[in-house]
């Protein structure tokens, strides 16, 4: 289903930016995790207004007006930014191909962003834990080549983030072996 610019058809992405001949390698979204921290805010922000909203009663403010009043507050500042942080968590994910890596950024109901990247780019992989390894979850770097400006993409709170690093290292290293290059 399409909603202005939120895909949630993964299959449609799929579709669209694979080539005839390329393969799905692996798939994984982000780790659950990773919503909660992006909503921690949102959490203690509901806290605050329940005891806003504890207090007002113990002053006589009728309850009618507390609920109104605060669930209209929490709609406005608080559900928009919940909603935000859900839609980022629910709908990215890292695909890998035999051709390529896509990331998929949805960050909300008008943002999508998705990066294709060609294998020929990739100049090398790492991987670093989060949260002391304690979690099953830390941070791919794809590091570029030089001549795209050396820069890395960094996505944190992947799950198994050494296994997926180990399979996007492989897939580049049997991309590299392979003679790319057009025939004359």
């Amino acid at each position: 289903m399409r909603f202005f610019a939120l895909e949630t058809d993964v299959e449609k992405i799929k579709r669209k930016f694979l080539s005839e001949g390329e393969t799905e390698i692996l798939m994984t979204y982000y780790h659950g995790l990773s919503f909660f921290f992006s909503s921690i805010r949102q959490i203690i922000a509901t806290i605050i207004l329940v005891a806003i909203g504890i207090a007002a009663s113990f002053w006589g403010i009728p309850i009618g007006w507390i609920i109104g009043v605060l669930c209209a507050v929490w709609f406005f500042f608080v559900f928009f930014s919940l909603l935000k942080a859900y839609i980022d968590w629910a709908y990215d994910f890292i695909l890998v191909t035999t051709d390529k890596v896509i990331f998929v950024d949805q960050t909300s109901f008008f943002r999508q962003e998705i990066k294709p990247l060609n294998l020929e780019n990739v100049g090398g992989v790492s991987t670093q834990t989060q949260f002391w390894n304690i979690f099953p979850f830390g941070t791919v770097s794809l590091h570029l080549k030089e001549g795209l400006g050396g820069d890395r993409i960094m996505k944190r709170y992947v799950p198994h983030a050494q296994e997926v690093a180990a399979k996007i290292s492989e897939v580049v290293t049997r991309y590299q072996r392979y003679d790319h290059t057009p025939e004359k």
